[in-house]
């Protein structure tokens, strides 16, 4: 490799993954005066809460009571929703069954991660880039290798925030981590949206499950595929279908998409003349590595809404589960109450400039139904950043007390 093609970089934060939790991470940290990079692999931020065709926000609100006027965690978060809330056709709160969510159009957000880091001086973003190897020494990272194009960085940081999802920065760097086996892993979701739709009415979200479930049973579909679920789209003629997937039995989420359509398409005339418009590209998944930290949230401090000293993120999201045999289970935070993720879950064992955010955080299979969820994990991010700031600038890991840094 010659030296053209080699730059060295030096930051006081590198964030790795631009997702919810990694954009919040990054801003958090710009904003606190420190030079910051951010790595994300695709051309645009946002991760899966872009790419994936969802349509609502979870883990924002406290759940059971009247309608919530405000989130649940303060900062970065509510500042996000509040310009969703100024976007028209302006969305409101729903109750989706027992929870809260935040209704969203992927573009509106898109482009307000992508404002709010256009003002930031203090922040770079490598977008379409990769983090591709890690050095350490002395039990701290001392350099990240990220290919960008053809053009290979070496980033040397003074704190790294893993928010890649899968936690490949910490497995690269020789962290410890838990994976479910295989059997237990959870399903991940491919998302289609369907146009030319004729007569969408709200019996759909009935029929098309059945349908589904009729072609699982004649094996023209997968099994997991009659775990899947629709719901309207923004126009009359406009519908999605979040399709279950399992990758672990390398399914092609493609090819079940373009079959579970074909399939509605021969069996509800409202269907036969539509078409796939867009769909999330690859199966989102739910669970990858669990990166260990300091300490690692239980299913039972969920569901006990247990608090800690060191408690940085507040969640009242049920435990949510998209099991192989028996579909989605909820089990649920009591009505009115919440649990909070402390700052031991954040922290990599073993590595001492090195925290995680996001889906890939310190806690048990159990616990991370609750704690993925795209308005938890964005509290993460921020969290994260705020303490890498904070570790840039004293020389040293932070003490948390009531939620605050010292």
């Amino acid at each position: 490799m010659s030296s053209a093609e080699r730059k060295s970089v030096r930051v006081g934060v590198l964030v790795v993954g631009g997702g919810v939790s990694g954009t919040a991470a990054a801003l958090a940290s710009a904003r606190s005066g420190i030079p910051t990079a951010l790595v994300e692999k695709e051309a645009f931020l946002g991760g899966a809460a872009y790419s994936g065709l969802l349509r609502h926000i979870c883990g924002l609100y406290l759940n059971g009571g009247p309608f919530p006027t405000e989130t649940l965690n303060p900062g970065i978060v509510r500042e996000i929703v509040g310009h969703l809330h100024a976007v028209p056709p302006h969305r409101t709160v729903e109750k989706i069954g027992l929870v809260y969510v935040l209704p969203y159009a992927r573009e509106d957000l898109r482009n307000i991660f992508n404002s709010l880091c256009a003002q930031e001086p203090f922040l770079t973003i490598y977008d379409s880039s990769e983090a591709i190897a890690v050095e350490k020494s002395g039990g701290r990272i001392s350099m990240v290798a990220v290919n960008s194009a053809g053009i290979f960085y070496e980033i040397v940081p003074e704190v790294v925030i893993d928010c890649s999802g899968s936690g490949s920065v910490s497995a690269m760097a020789g962290a410890s981590f838990e994976l479910a086996a295989p059997e237990q892993m959870q399903l991940a979701g491919h998302t289609i949206r369907i146009k030319g739709i004729k007569g969408n009415d709200e019996t759909f979200a009935i029929k098309v499950p059945y349908y589904l479930n009729e072609a699982v049973r004649k094996n023209v579909l997968p099994p997991y595929a009659r775990f899947s679920a629709y719901s309207p789209g923004e126009s009359p003629d406009e519908g999605y279908c979040k399709i279950s997937i399992d990758p672990s039995e390398g399914e092609d989420a493609g090819r079940v998409s373009a079959l579970v359509h074909r399939c509605l398409a021969d069996v509800l005339p409202a269907f036969s003349e539509s078409y796939i418009a867009e769909t999330s590209g690859r199966a989102m998944e739910r669970e990858g590595r669990r990166v260990c930290g300091e300490y690692t949230l239980t299913e039972k401090d969920v569901l006990d809404a247990v608090k800690f000293d060191d408690g940085i993120v507040r969640n009242s999201w049920p435990v949510e589960l998209w099991d192989k045999d028996r579909g989605t289970v909820y089990r649920y935070v009591r009505a009115g109450d919440y649990y909070e993720i402390p700052f031991r879950c954040i922290k990599v064992r073993n590595l001492t400039n090195l925290l995680c955010a996001g889906r890939c955080i310190s806690v048990s299979h159990e616990a991370l139904g609750s704690t993925r969820v795209m308005g938890t994990c964005m509290a993460l991010g921020e969290q994260a950043g705020f303490a890498a700031a904070f570790m840039v600038i004293n020389g040293r890991c932070p003490e948390v007390t009531d939620g605050k840094y010292k």
